[in-house]
């Protein structure tokens, strides 16, 4: 009896001790906060910065409407979200490190990040180790979704630089008919990942493709310019991104590449786009996430749902918002929705919630997360092509949209990912 009452005491005194710890109340699950913490780490400086502050406004909205409209339901309360921003520095070591600040500093409950490939994978190595619920706002590598390599709590909201890669070829090939490709990339998995999809597609279809990559950090690019003119290729693929992007289209221009060959620049945004001159990026072919100005497509819930994201973003900001403004708005709303389905902050039951009920709207058209944490929307991607300066009505009318990708079409199939 004395040694069935000291396990009976020793059982409460843990239960009682790891809900000191952890903050769980009971057995319903719900827990005792008064405010949701969530984490926001972008590339606010180095070679992400053209696009880690719009990623930070995109999210920083989500978490406005929320808290407008009373907060979070949690434990029979409303309770408001409240953001801890950090800064990775486009750095994969400092990401880290202030992932580790943010959850054992600041106590945040989830986290909303990344803007370079690279560090999206980091991110998800450490929550393997330490785990939090995690949704990436960019474009990630393939590999991190595969079995066994993705967290249980890490989502991708931006899907994969494969599937750039794959898509934009595909293309090229079947539609616009070209047979030899030169491929230029940043040395680092976002434009090897992009490579290895353009090389499958390409090898399916009967292309060749001569390859090349620069540095992350180059900005003068003039040899792999003049390499790519001497090739005499039908297009040039382009998988820059940050920095480099404005830097390999501005100086494509200007040493008269666009004369000599058509150019597909893999992933466009706003912030490239508007970032060169208008000539620059008259006639480029490229891949859009999402397009602020769906005006003539032909699906017209899709416009309707952009045109509302649209008029908040630019009531809020007063520019209409790039593409990786939208996704880290959609990735935020899902993480917290999540929090709110799961009423508790444990990783595993946030995870959890959001699989059990896996359909969310976004202005890309509804979306339903797949078993390895990415999502089907109704269109992945948009080609578009760009305007020149005759063409444009105001600084933001950047390109028109030729095309579309459904999700199915542009994503990866599971059983390349091992599921």
């Amino acid at each position: 009896m004395e040694d069935a009452m000291k396990k009976s005491i020793f059982s409460i005194s843990f239960f009682v001790a790891a809900a000191l710890v952890f903050g769980f109340s009971g057995p319903a699950g719900a827990e005792s906060l008064d405010q949701i913490k969530i984490g926001l780490m972008f590339g606010l400086t180095g070679p992400a910065s053209p696009i880690g502050p719009v990623q930070m406004k995109g999210a920083q909205m989500a978490i406005k409407e929320i808290n407008d409209a009373g907060g979070v339901t949690f434990g029979g309360k409303k309770i408001p979200v409240v953001a801890v921003v950090k800064d990775d520095e486009t750095k994969g070591d400092v990401a880290v490190r202030r992932f580790k600040e943010l959850r054992d500093e600041d106590k945040v409950h989830a986290l909303v990040g990344s803007t370079f490939a690279g560090i999206a994978k980091a991110l998800n190595t450490q929550m393997n180790r330490l785990p939090m619920a995690y949704v990436s706002a960019c474009v990630a590598p393939m590999d991190m979704f595969e079995k066994g390599q993705l967290a249980p709590t890490t989502f991708g909201i931006h899907g994969t630089a494969y599937s750039i890669g794959y898509s934009g070829a595909a293309y090229i090939a079947t539609v616009l008919k070209l047979k030899k490709v030169f491929f230029l990339a940043p040395a680092y998995s976002f434009g090897r990942d992009q490579f290895k999809g353009a090389k499958d597609a390409f090898d399916k279809y009967g292309v060749e493709v001569q390859y090349d990559e620069a540095p992350v950090k180059t900005t003068d690019y003039t040899p792999y310019i003049q390499k790519i003119a001497e090739a005499k290729p039908d297009i040039c693929m382009m998988a820059q991104w940050g920095t480099g992007a404005i830097a390999v289209l501005k100086q494509s221009y200007e040493l008269g590449l666009n004369k000599k060959t058509k150019i597909w620049f893999n992933w466009m945004t706003n912030v490239f786009g508007s970032g060169v001159p208008a000539e620059a990026l008259e006639g480029v072919y490229s891949l859009m996430s999402w397009y602020w100005n769906l005006e003539g497509f032909a699906d017209p819930e899709v416009i309707k749902a952009g045109k509302e994201f649209v008029d908040k973003y630019t009531a809020a900001y007063g520019d209409p918002p790039d593409p990786y403004a939208g996704m880290a708005y959609v990735g935020t709303k899902e993480l917290i929705r999540g929090i709110e389905q799961a009423q508790s902050v444990d990783p595993a039951a946030i995870a959890k919630a959001i699989m059990a009920k896996p359909e969310f709207p976004s202005m890309k058209g509804p979306g339903t997360w797949r078993i390895d944490h990415q999502p089907v929307f109704k269109y992945g991607a948009f080609v578009v092509q760009g305007k020149g300066a005759a063409e444009r009505k105001s600084k933001w009318d950047l390109v028109k949209v030729i095309g579309a990708y459904t999700g199915t079409d542009y994503l990866p199939t599971l059983a390349s990912e091992g599921y």
